[in-house]
């Protein structure tokens, strides 16, 4: 048999499976079949929730970037949250501890950062954003992955009084909101602000968290922070390693991280966040075969005439499994693209619910490639699938002729 009458037999056996599917999922069989799409899409949609959340871990408490070397975080008197914290203890009279830590030996930059989620809108939209306010000193070109270059130096609104009314934006937060440089938006309600970057080491970002920093004195007017002239954390520039002996004295309930200790906090979040992916994987494949296992074994068993009707026209015992594997991939697909669809509007709702009653802060991550991911694994769940649903075909058939 050639090459091109082998595709030709094959292309045929997929077309049949594809319309046997159409059919039964909208006439013949309708409630079996969408209990197996429907068995599919809770596990594909399962999986893409934990597999976000477990992402989301990734995201520090603290704002990193290559120009900072230590960070003062307030004690928590407990198990450290591995998400962005805006909701957690801060340090008052940041203003003037930043002045005295930028005057110690040694030390080559300091930001007092203040972090929350606020809404922000552009000409074209309205989302939430991260927005961070920071003192920039000059000393340190990106916080949370954001150009700060284009900020005026030391905060003037605190200084003088003059309010400057700038952002910059990472690049993920200017797509989502459709923003440029120069464009106007509105930051908290009714204040304006005009857009000095867009641009940043999305490597460095809190988990592709679209963020916008500002001066952290408007940020504490737009948030009801300037009666304690408070913030989340310090970031320190320095060369020096001495320097930290110095930091811990700053504050009496404070915490003081090296890079390497924030390293090794990433590290661990990491791992975190790869094994709650890999064991909702698992366990996403293995409640979807057993799953249609079941709905499609019962499927084959009622459907035993039409098989043995295949077999008294001729069709060949090996055209019936392939007919049988086109519809049971074409059912998980089916249930891999209701799944996926489920599963980014899952992670949407858990944001959302989590922002209303637990933290600021979106915990779980999204991506359109995770509606990829997710028909990619239901596929699969229909692979593994195959074996023992078409040894059923052929217990069913009592053999099918050759």
């Amino acid at each position: 048999m050639s090459l091109r009458t082998l595709l030709a037999r094959w292309y045929g056996v997929a077309a049949v499976g594809m319309r046997r599917t159409l059919a039964r999922t909208t006439h013949t069989a309708r409630q079996r079949v969408r209990f197996s799409v429907l068995g599919v899409a809770v596990a594909i949609t399962l999986l893409l929730v934990v597999t976000g959340i477990g992402m989301g871990l990734t995201g520090g408490t603290t704002v990193q970037d290559d120009g900072i070397d230590y960070w003062i975080v307030p004690e928590s008197g407990g198990s450290s949250s591995p998400l962005v914290s805006t909701d957690a203890p801060q340090f008052g009279s940041v203003h003037e501890t930043a002045e005295t830590i930028r005057a110690t030996e040694g030390v080559d930059s300091v930001s007092p950062v203040l972090s929350q989620v606020l809404r922000v809108s552009s000409a074209e939209s309205t989302e939430y954003v991260l927005v961070v306010g920071i003192v920039n000193d000059g000393g340190v070109d990106q916080i949370s992955g954001v150009n700060v270059t284009g900020l005026s130096h030391h905060d003037p609104y605190y200084n003088d009084g003059e309010w400057t009314g700038e952002v910059a934006l990472s690049r993920s937060a200017g797509a989502t909101l459709d923003a440029t440089e120069g464009d106007q938006l509105t930051i908290g309600g009714n204040t304006s602000f005009a857009v000095t970057s867009v641009d940043g080491d999305t490597s460095s970002a809190v988990g592709d968290v679209p963020t916008a920093v500002v001066q952290l004195s408007e940020l504490q007017t737009l948030t009801g922070a300037t009666a304690h002239d408070s913030a989340d954390q310090f970031v320190v520039g320095t060369n020096d390693p001495a320097v930290r002996a110095d930091l811990e004295d700053v504050y009496p309930s404070s915490t003081v991280n090296s890079r390497s200790e924030m390293t090794a906090s990433q590290t661990m979040d990491s791992d975190l966040s790869v094994a709650l992916a890999l064991t909702a994987f698992v366990v996403a494949i293995s409640i979807g075969t057993l799953f249609v296992v079941t709905t499609m074994g019962l499927e084959l068993v009622a459907d035993r005439t039409q098989l043995a009707t295949m077999s008294a026209i001729g069709l060949s015992g090996r055209t019936q499994l392939g007919i049988i594997a086109v519809q049971i991939l074409a059912t998980t697909a089916i249930g891999g693209i209701v799944g996926a669809i489920g599963g980014l509007a899952g992670i949407r709702l858990t944001n959302e619910l989590a922002m209303r009653t637990l933290t600021s802060e979106p915990i779980a991550f999204s991506h359109p490639i995770f509606g990829l991911y997710g028909v990619v694994v239901a596929v699969l769940i229909g692979i593994c699938s195959l074996p023992v649903l078409l040894l059923v075909t052929r217990r069913v058939t009592g053999g099918v002729p050759q």
